[in-house]
């Protein structure tokens, strides 16, 4: 009997691979050859506890009890790895500062925050290897099926580096196992790519230009982003999903099936935030004296009973609104996809390999990046454009921006307080005294060559 029941598990299980690749053919997809899958490695009972965790933690967690048992299924992704080059076009630097200004309406020195700005003065350039593994944003879900933001929540974790060819195999379970096809191109989810990957240097660059400027803010900025060597992989990843009625809509939450990172939308205690809102509305209510309008009465509907109902209601039905959202944005997703190219097998599609991104050396291009504008000690013996923050092959215009922005930011005069000033001071001669031989053609040249100026 034992035996028979494996033989029926094993047909049954080359019967969904069958199906799955008859409407695989029919409505397009990457090459079975290349398809990867993350097989499951995780027991329901272990699902199951993490389950309870994500939505039992928290004093205004409610706990959701699944009734069933949960749904096992692969679901599609496609694995995007990139090299990266970015440039700074433009961009401003601001230091903020204290001033004191005559108020002419009060007739009195009123001190406020304003800010310097200037132009940064040459471009900067970067080139950094984006991957899966260091970037979860880049494993991108491929169907439209279930809502992205919360399914893409159970690529955070390691589960891609056990990747392994798809096979039939991968079906065999004692609960019966879905497969959700493929229905993203690749084309698109470069270009979703492509936007964090905008994103994420533009944010990258930011900090950089604060960091090295010694500055508050920055604006105006401009990165142009080009990318090199881009490759998309087709991986299916393991997932339990349940499943949970809340004011009549179905709730899911997806726990992976290789090392347990969950999503999902969570349901809160809206009597909790009630009860906490009062609170916190009386005391303001308390020491501020009321609203200032209706006396007491309008302190207690207005400052305590709207805020509390509002705030409740909110809490109430904010899984219904979070789920509306973003149901509009699969619906944008889906008319956006219409205009890209339609086609699944390009050049660039290519079956995944952990091992490739494993070994990409992030160092070099760490160091490379920090080392954009200055091409090393040999170079520049007295550091006399790193002083003035421009690389070796600078134009003499580039140099007399850098010098203006610099000397603007560290002129003594600019700071009251005696250390401050005495620090600026010291920073000041040293950038005078680097452009005092940058400027000179005569004295550039042969500095460059012998290290002397």
């Amino acid at each position: 009997m034992r035996c028979l029941l494996n033989t029926y598990k094993s047909v049954l299980s080359k019967c969904r691979w069958s199906l799955h690749t008859i409407r695989h053919s029919s409505s397009g997809g990457p090459s079975e050859k290349k398809l990867k899958a993350i097989p499951f490695a995780q027991h329901v009972n272990a699902a199951l506890e993490t389950f309870e965790q994500y939505h039992g933690s928290g004093f205004f967690s409610v706990k959701l009890s699944q009734s069933s048992s949960p749904e096992q299924y692969f679901l599609p992704f496609w694995v995007v790895s990139a090299t990266v080059h970015s440039t700074i076009e433009q961009a401003q630097v601001g230091r903020r500062t204290i001033r004191t200004h005559y108020n002419p309406t009060t007739k009195k020195s009123e001190s406020r925050w304003d800010t310097d700005w200037v132009w940064v003065p040459h471009k900067h350039s970067f080139t950094r290897d984006y991957s899966p593994l260091a970037h979860p944003k880049l494993q991108i879900y491929a169907s439209h099926r279930y809502r992205r933001g919360l399914v893409e929540a159970i690529t955070h974790g390691p589960a891609l580096e056990s990747a392994i060819p798809f096979s039939p195999s991968l079906l065999d379970s004692k609960e019966p196992r879905g497969i959700d096809p493929f229905a993203i191109y690749p084309s698109t989810a470069v270009r979703f790519a492509k936007s964090y990957i905008q994103s994420t240097e533009e944010k990258v660059a930011d900090e950089y230009l604060r960091q090295v400027y010694k500055m508050d803010e920055t604006r105006f900025l401009k990165v142009n982003v080009r990318l090199e060597n881009v490759t998309v992989s087709p991986v299916y990843y393991p997932a339990y999903i349940f499943s949970v009625n809340y004011l009549g809509r179905t709730l899911r939450t997806f726990v992976n099936g290789s090392d347990l990172t969950v999503g999902g939308t969570k349901v809160y205690n809206w009597q909790r935030t009630a009860m906490v809102s009062a609170a916190g509305m009386a005391t303001i209510m308390t020491m501020t004296g009321g609203i200032g309008w209706g006396g007491a009465s309008g302190s207690f509907w207005l400052g305590i009973v709207l805020p509390t109902v509002t705030v409740s209601m909110l809490t109430l039905y904010y899984p219904i609104i979070s789920l509306r959202i973003r149901d509009l944005i699969r619906d944008y997703e889906i008319r956006s996809m219409a205009h890209d190219p339609s086609t699944w097998d390009e050049d660039w599609v290519k079956g995944y390999a952990a091992y490739e991104d494993q070994e990409r050396s992030r160092t070099w291009r760490e160091e490379r990046a920090s080392q954009a504008w200055y091409t090393g000690t040999n170079a520049d013996p007295k550091g006399y454009y790193r002083t003035l923050n421009v690389s070796p092959n600078a134009s003499q215009s580039e140099i007399q921006g850098a010098f203006r922005g610099l000397a603007m930011k560290y002129h003594p005069d600019r700071y009251s307080d005696p250390e401050e000033k005495k620090q600026a001071k010291v920073k000041f001669q040293s950038i005078s005294a680097a452009y005092s031989v940058l400027r000179d053609a005569r004295k550039r040249q042969v500095y460059d060559q012998s290290g002397s100026g």
